[in-house]
Parts: C-alpha cells; sequence; structure tokens
C-alpha cells in the first residue's frame, strides 16, 4: 500500500518537479560528498606517485652501483664476475646465480662451470647433464644438491671438499676431463676437449667477489 502511495506520488510529478526534486535529494548531496573526498584522494594519489617515484630512483641507482667496475682493482662485484664467466646469460640467469653466492658464507668456493660446446657436440647435452648433476650431488645425502638446481654454480664448504668431488667424477666419468694441452700431441685418440671451463669465485664482503680460472681443473692427473 504504501509503495503504491509513492508511485501514485511520483507519478502526479511534472518533469521540472521530477528534476528538482532529484537535484535536491540526489544530485548535489551526492556532489557535496564527492567534493570532500577530491583533498584526501589527491593526497593518496601524491603519495603514491612519490614512492613509485622513489622506488625507481633507487632501484636504478642500486642497479648503478652493482654494474660499476671496482676503481681499487681488488675485486669485482660478484655480478660482474658472473657476467665474466656467463657472457650469454639472461639478466634473470645472472641475478640468480648471484643470489646463490651471495647466500654463500664468506671466502667459501664456490665452482661454476661454463660449458664447452666441443665436449657437448661430442657427447650430447643430456651426458653434459648428468656430470652437472653429478658434480651437484657427489658426496652428498640423497635428495640434496650443492647447485640449488642451477646445474652451473656449486657451493663448497672448502677447497679440500671441491677437490675430492673433482677427483671422484674423474674417477667415475674420465671422459669430461681431457688430456692437457701440452701432452695431446702424444695422446692423438685421447680425450682433447674438457667437459667445460672451470671458475672459481669467493664472495668477499656484501657484494664483491674475487674469482679466477682454474685452468687445470678438467685436465687428466
Amino acid at each position: 500500500m504504501c509503495i503504491q502511495r509513492i508511485v501514485s506520488f511520483f507519478s502526479l510529478l511534472s518533469p521540472l518537479a521530477w528534476f528538482t526534486w532529484l537535484t535536491y535529494t540526489m544530485i548535489l548531496p551526492l556532489c557535496a560528498l564527492l567534493g570532500w573526498l577530491v583533498l584526501p584522494f589527491t593526497f593518496l594519489l601524491m603519495w603514491i606517485v612519490n614512492v613509485f617515484g622513489f622506488f625507481q630512483l633507487w632501484k636504478a641507482s642500486y642497479n648503478h652501483i652493482m654494474d660499476k667496475p671496482r676503481l681499487d682493482n681488488t675485486f669485482v662485484s660478484t655480478r660482474e664476475a658472473l657476467k665474466t664467466v656467463f657472457p650469454k646469460a639472461s639478466k634473470k640467469e645472472i641475478k640468480r646465480y648471484e643470489h646463490q653466492i651471495n647466500e654463500a658464507e664468506e671466502l667459501d668456493p664456490i665452482l661454476v662451470i661454463s660449458p664447452d660446446i666441443n665436449w657437448i657436440n661430442q657427447y650430447s647435452q643430456q651426458a653434459y647433464w648428468l656430470v652437472m648433476d653429478s658434480f651437484a650431488t657427489e658426496d652428498l645425502p640423497a635428495g640434496t644438491r650443492r647447485d640449488d638446481g642451477s646445474r652451473c654454480v656449486f657451493h663448497f664448504r672448502n677447497g679440500r671438499e671441491m677437490r675430492d668431488v673433482r677427483d671422484a667424477i674423474q674417477a667415475r666419468i674420465p671422459n669430461a676431463f681431457c688430456i692437457p694441452p701440452s701432452l695431446q700431441a702424444n695422446h692423438p685418440h685421447g680425450q682433447m676437449f674438457p667437459v667445460g671451463n672451470a671458475w672459481v669465485i669467493t664472495r668477499v664482503g656484501v657484494r664483491d667477489s674475487d674469482f679466477w680460472e682454474e685452468n687445470n681443473f678438467f685436465h687428466t692427473n
């Protein structure tokens, strides 16, 4: 009954009266409400823009610092060392390896292996992964790895452990190691290519590293 009376009331209003009623009861209060919201909304928008701008500035500064060469030539950034070892790696891959190295204790030896394409062509990519998995799991409990799944960055507790793993793999997978170049002429039918090139990286401080190439790592004893 009440609803019918309301409907009857609105049906009696002229278009002008209807518009006037709608203006005073809905449009004007809504405009007033939105007017009060303009100021806090503006401040919120300015705060978001400032935070986003600060983040972009910090990110650019961080990347500049990480990529900047060391002036004292004593150490290089971990990222720069990884770029030397993996010149074709993507930024995402370098960042992943960098994080892995930064998780290690200072001065712990990190073995980094880059593949030798000649060896892969000789034995296959699958055989290469088999060797890398051996470096990742040799002398460790089942289900654990020292490479965090990277198959190229291997964290050892000390140099002795790294050497023991290397010797064990040479005994088990001898074709991953090659005859030293100076002796290859005397062994024309021997293994001429190593499975890869070995580098050792040690973390020094928060973002620096010392690194060098182990030229004899994959040479037969």
